[in-house]
């Protein structure tokens, strides 16, 4: 049983994990009675039956990695790529324009935007809404289409 177990999934470790499943298996159904014409067949086939399931749970997981991996280098490369075009548009504005937008994003309040920048506390939403245009305009220019 153990050999078979390690021919059909190659770890050895995971063989000797479904013996021990299966011979749990085994006592648990003598327990309750079944009687086995054949136990040696029986073991076999569960050898086979726990073999192909941690087969097919390799699978899903090694498929699941593997599309995660991918997924995750495709994202880091579009993180990158919008990080990279919103540097561009923001190096397009004003100094007092930049420090606004990086500050808004930061998710700080207007009355901490005033404070920081030196800007008067009435005139920050005006200036913040026309520099979000711009940097909107910017980032099309660069064909990026800003989410709100």
């Amino acid at each position: 049983m153990y050999r078979l177990a390690c021919k059909m999934i190659n770890d050895s470790d995971a063989a000797r994990d479904i013996l021990q499943e299966i011979f749990i298996s085994f006592y648990e159904k003598l327990e309750q009675g079944h009687k086995f014409l054949h136990p040696s067949s029986w073991l076999l086939r569960a050898t086979v039956n726990k073999s192909i399931d941690a087969l097919n749970r390799q699978k899903k997981f090694s498929d699941f990695e593997a599309l995660k991996q991918d997924f995750e280098a495709e994202e880091i490369d579009d993180n990158e790529h919008h990080t990279k075009l919103l540097r561009q548009a923001l190096e397009k504005l004003k100094p007092q324009e930049k420090t606004i937008a990086i500050l808004y994003s930061e998710g700080l309040s207007y009355k901490e935007i005033a404070n920081i920048s030196g800007i008067n506390f009435s005139s920050v939403g005006k200036l913040l809404s026309r520099t979000l245009q711009k940097l909107k305009e910017h980032l099309k220019e660069l064909n990026y289409e800003m989410h709100e």
